[in-house]
């Protein structure tokens, strides 16, 4: 299983600018990563593999937006797309669900991403571990990744809150 250590080492011999934070606790959520480093959610990116007509396909938007799979499709040119399994993330990836790098991947993967992700100087992502975060520009990791940046992703809505029973 890869980790930190390899997504900074892949970096490192690229040449790109970037830093590595390992918190005290792991963290699984865009929404708890930005909590922990006091960032806006959108700062925070997820990377979530996909399969269109079996091949991988990574997907890199904010924390505060989610896949919208019409969107996708149409990008990929496609008529079906579906989530990558537990297992085909670790052996594509080299990583876990939750700590998963968009890049120092195990095997190349077409990188898709989300316009939304550009609006940010300065972008923070999975480190390879559930406690550490990756901390780089968004033009770099265009750049790293060769990544297409589309329009694939719409706002999560938040849940309405019950106030019954309060």
């Amino acid at each position: 299983m890869k980790t930190s250590v390899d997504v900074h080492n892949f970096l490192q011999s690229l040449g790109v600018p970037h830093e590595i934070f390992l918190l005290e606790s792991p963290v699984k959520t865009a929404e708890r990563a930005a909590v922990l480093l006091r960032l806006k959610t959108s700062e925070i990116l997820k990377s979530v593999l996909f399969f269109s007509d079996e091949k991988p396909v990574l997907v890199i938007l904010p924390g505060d937006k989610k896949v919208n799979y019409k969107k996708l499709k149409g990008v990929l040119g496609v008529s079906r797309i579906r989530l990558a399994t537990t297992r085909e993330v670790m052996n594509l990836t080299g990583y876990i669900i939750g700590a998963t790098p968009p890049l120092a991947h195990q095997t190349s993967l077409l990188s898709l991403i989300d316009e939304d992700v550009m609006k940010c100087d300065v972008v923070y992502t999975g480190g390879g571990e559930l406690n550490a975060m990756l901390k780089m520009r968004a033009e770099d990791l265009k750049r790293v990744t060769n990544g297409e940046v589309v329009d694939v992703a719409d706002p999560v809505r938040e849940k309405p809150r019950s106030f019954l029973g309060s």
